[in-house]
């Protein structure tokens, strides 16, 4: 018999990054607030069930990830959490969880509902800001960018083309390749010379775009 329970993780979560935000055992701390929900466990014995599921074992964070996470919680306010209380604490202060009350009039953990996005619940200051759309980009345009960088660098770090011309080496469309080289050139891991701003470019206008090395290796990845 299968006793696992289901749990339905919201897509927000995922889609406005709070994983930059959240240490391994905060969300598996989410999860467990989850699954005592679906499960419909209410006043102390949900309490209990999450205080005392055994999250050991598994996937585990990579030293410097937890590092990281250390200084954006610190620049944040906040203290890495250390106990599965500070994990269940560092969800209420992000808004992700609530506080209700049963009917004996105890305590429990319950999703929030909506999802609220990290830019709306803490104090985000304009670098982290702009970190966070950078993420959000990246994610979105993932493919675009490997694509339009494999041509770049397949191309010795510079080429001398047109849109349609990426287009057809990429399979990139239009519109996105000049979103994705306007987002490397405020990035400074390219320069692009053209007669134009690259989101007045025309299918057949020429381009030149060119890696700057030291920004590209720094941003990016090393060129051999």
């Amino acid at each position: 018999m299968d006793n696992r329970v289901k749990i339905n993780v919201p897509e927000e979560l995922q889609e406005y990054m709070w994983f930059r935000y959240m240490p391994l055992s905060t969300y598996k701390t989410y999860l467990v607030v989850g699954a005592t929900n679906s499960q419909q466990l209410k006043g102390l014995e949900a309490t209990q069930n999450i205080l005392n599921t055994n999250l050991e074992g598994g996937q585990e964070e990579h030293p410097q990830v937890i590092e990281d996470k250390k200084n954006i919680l610190n620049k944040l306010g906040f203290e890495y959490p250390k106990t599965r209380q500070d994990d269940l604490d560092l969800l209420l202060k992000y808004k992700l969880v609530d506080l209700k009350k049963d009917e004996d009039g105890i305590m429990y953990y319950e999703y929030t509902k909506p999802v609220p996005k990290p830019e709306d619940v803490l104090n985000l200051d304009d670098g982290e800001k702009q970190i966070l759309q950078n993420i959000k980009f990246e994610v979105k345009h993932q493919e675009d960018l490997n694509q339009i960088l494999t041509l770049l660098i397949n191309s010795n770090g510079n080429i001398l083309t047109t849109l349609d011309h990426i287009h057809t080496m990429t399979k990139v469309n239009h519109a996105d390749i000049k979103t994705v080289l306007e987002y490397l050139v405020n990035e400074g891991s390219i320069k692009v010379k053209t007669d134009k701003d690259v989101k007045d470019l025309r299918k057949s206008d020429k381009v030149y775009v060119s890696i700057i090395k030291e920004v590209f290796e720094k941003k990016r990845f090393v060129i051999s």
